[in-house]
């Protein structure tokens, strides 16, 4: 293909390639003011508009002072000057556009009109039991991705695929992490092999599919000391309803391992106060489960529940949003509560380690391994349907490593 040379060129490819992406007028419009400034200023500067990474850089550090030297989140202005830049080059390299944050699932027929039912019929197939709904919306997602690549190169279905294009939708996502990527390419393979295997595609494009070595520690997660726990929940400011709901929502995470899904699900009628259990069928694998309520965890949550009445919050789930109508909190506002609390405690984990609520698990796996609880209780506690699931928690049982490790003597 013939590589983009002009600002001009990449703006006007990348506003058409957002209207048949959807996005909205008004975003496209402003991106198009973006751009214009950018070409204002690159004919002040050289007197053309070539789209070059020099003139780029020269663009943003003049502008937003880029690259920062320290560490801190965008301002509005600088993700914009950032964001517009980054478009521009990416559809100069890639003729096609990333990045795209949908509020609402769209149906399948709106983003693959020609191709929805072999898209539903490989979800369907490829559902076991073991599956829950977020797999296979995360399977629809992964695909959704490779036809917005077509939509930008103007291919319309799965007919006009070729190893090319194939090959350049795998190198266009060259700055996603490598494990999203493994992911990502695997559904497509997948999707590929079923489309030939039952007669909708008379080539398997599967084998075009390159395949990612990601190496098996890459995500074990940043490990949790029993001080740095403790002055997480010190620091959470208990003295409003805030404060009691991110508390309760931290313990039920780290004394009883719940993932934030189960989290966000849970309701009133889970709380089995008489009998002092926590009774819920798990989000993602469908299993019910009982724990067992303990004196702290139950404690912190009939703190919230008793200031959530007298706020005259009738919600049946447990943790709702802070403001009215008190809405129920979703998974993702469930990540965030530990993001708050680590920056209130002054706690930071490094770059590029998984640090995230579900890390927290992880603490509590490697608690547990600590006491010499078997692997086969552990994948009750954490919720796994298969014991193979817990497997990764070995990662965090450095104490246990250690004792099977051999000396030089023995080997």
């Amino acid at each position: 293909m013939e590589k983009i040379q002009t600002i001009k060129e990449a703006c006007d490819g990348v506003a058409g390639a957002m209207e048949r992406l959807q996005y909205s007028p008004l975003t496209i419009k402003y991106f198009r003011q973006d751009c214009r400034r950018f070409r204002d200023y690159a004919m002040q500067r050289t007197g053309n508009d070539s789209l070059n990474d020099e003139i780029c850089l020269d663009y943003l550090r003049e502008t937003i002072g880029y690259p920062f030297t320290e560490d801190r989140a965008l301002t509005t202005n600088e993700g914009t000057h950032i964001r517009c830049i980054r478009r521009l080059l990416e559809y100069q390299q890639y003729e096609t556009v990333f990045f795209i944050k949908q509020k609402e699932v769209l149906p399948v027929e709106t983003w693959a009109s020609c191709d929805a039912g072999h898209i539903m019929a490989y979800v369907e197939a490829m559902q076991t039991a073991d599956n829950s709904d977020a797999t296979k919306k995360l399977r629809t997602s992964h695909i959704r991705k490779f036809y917005q690549f077509l939509s930008c190169r103007e291919i319309n279905g799965i007919d006009g695929v070729s190893a090319d294009i194939v090959h350049d939708f795998a190198s266009s996502m060259g700055n996603y992490s490598p494990v999203f990527v493994k992911h990502i390419l695997a559904t497509l393979r997948n999707y590929f092999r079923f489309l030939y295997k039952t007669g909708r595609i008379p080539y398997d494009w599967s084998a075009s599919v390159p395949r990612v070595n990601v190496p098996a520690n890459l995500n074990v997660p940043e490990l949790w000391e029993k001080e740095e726990i403790e002055k997480l929940l010190r620091s959470i400011d208990r003295g409003n309803m805030a404060g009691k709901r991110d508390y309760a929502i931290i313990l039920l995470v780290v004394q009883l391992g719940l993932r934030i899904s189960d989290v966000a699900n849970l309701q009133l009628e889970n709380l089995k106060w008489g009998r002092n259990e926590l009774a819920l069928v798990q989000h993602k694998t469908g299993r019910r489960t009982v724990y067992p309520l303990l004196k702290d965890v139950g404690w912190a949550i009939a703190e919230y529940l008793k200031q959530r009445t007298g706020a005259n919050i009738t919600s049946p789930y447990v943790f709702v949003k802070n403001n009215a109508p008190y809405k129920p909190m979703q998974p993702s506002s469930i990540g965030c509560v530990l993001d708050r609390c680590m920056r209130r405690a002054g706690l930071q984990k490094k770059h590029g380690v998984v640090s995230g609520m579900h890390s927290l698990r992880h603490a509590l796996a490697r608690r547990l391994l600590a006491q010499n609880t078997s692997l086969f209780a552990v994948a009750d506690i954490m919720g796994h349907s298969s014991y193979a699931s817990s497997s990764p928690y070995l990662k965090v049982d450095i104490e246990g490593m250690r004792m099977c490790a051999l000396s030089l003597e023995e080997v």
